[in-house]
């Protein structure tokens, strides 16, 4: 009888230990985002379910693609990294500049821009603008710079209001990925 209860304590104790764990994973490690809207598409479709990471938020890398709390709209934004502290952004003729130095930026979808330059009779994909960002922020667009909501208008973003970043798309299923 005795270790019966020892073995039901003991059980419990690792279901709680279990439970703990899960718990801080999905608190403080992972944040589940929905997408809402066309900013990122191709890379993120409206409606893609995703789980991003909490974790080292302060080692943000150019071209991450992060989660923001928007002050401006009041709202969680999905949008990917372009520009770092202290370094000047320029765009000319559908190329990124950061310091003068010219950056190619593979994740762009080329038939896309295609597609976009076509259906808006637009020379550019992304207007040209130079700016500079600050110290402890950073300078964000969406992948669909004709439909998005960036740092052009909102302005850069400081690295702590990053809530995410990186992580996998889960659902609709034909849509699962890694975030890049």
């Amino acid at each position: 009888m005795i270790d019966l209860n020892k073995k039901r304590i003991k059980d419990f104790i690792e279901f709680l230990i279990v439970c703990m764990g899960v718990t801080f994973v999905f608190r403080f490690a992972i944040m589940p985002i929905k997408v809402d809207g066309s900013s990122m598409y191709p890379t993120l479709q409206d409606h893609d379910y995703a789980f991003m990471s909490r974790i080292d938020l302060n080692h943000i890398e150019r071209f991450d693609i992060v989660t923001l709390n928007c002050k401006k709209l009041r709202n969680i934004i999905i949008k990917r990294v372009i520009g770092l502290p202290g370094e000047k952004i320029v765009y000319k003729n559908d190329c990124l500049y950061v310091n003068g130095k010219y950056i190619k930026e593979n994740y762009l979808n080329k038939s896309h821009i295609k597609d976009v330059k076509s259906r808006y009779n637009i020379t550019y994909f992304t207007d040209d603008f130079e700016i500079s960002v600050g110290e402890n922020e950073i300078f964000v667009l969406g992948d669909n710079r004709v439909n998005s909501l960036d740092s052009r208008e909102l302005g850069c973003f400081k690295i702590e209001n990053v809530l995410s970043k990186k992580g996998i798309i889960l659902f609709p299923f034909n849509h699962m990925k890694g975030m890049n």
